[in-house]
């Protein structure tokens, strides 16, 4: 299995494409984003192994990492990101008012 996700989604939250890692193929992207308030939130996705690495940092400071595997699907929800994971847990990846994820229990 893999991530399902829409290309044209990731591209619309972060607003700038993604930067491809690895070997050609295996399906491994960084997205970024910066905002005026110098916050900044990398998303890593490796596509086939189901999993992700979140990090939001202020300035220099890592104000939230977390790694996340059995990633079932990230989809764009009007100005968010939801992101499925196995074991009844979402993630939100939000960028109004500022840059940040919540993680929801299901």
């Amino acid at each position: 299995m893999f991530i399902k996700f829409d290309d044209l989604d990731m591209l619309e939250f972060f607003e700038n494409e993604p930067i491809s890692i690895g070997e050609e193929g295996e399906a491994k992207f960084i997205y970024s984003m910066k905002d005026s308030y110098q916050f900044s939130m990398t998303l890593t996705v490796d596509t086939y192994a189901k999993k992700i690495d979140i990090s939001v940092r202020y300035s220099d400071n890592t104000i939230f990492a977390g790694e996340f595997d059995n990633v079932l699907e990230i989809r764009k929800s009007e100005d968010v990101l939801l992101v499925e994971v196995e074991g009844k847990k979402r993630l939100v990846l939000k960028k109004y008012s500022c840059l940040g994820v919540v993680i929801e229990n299901m």
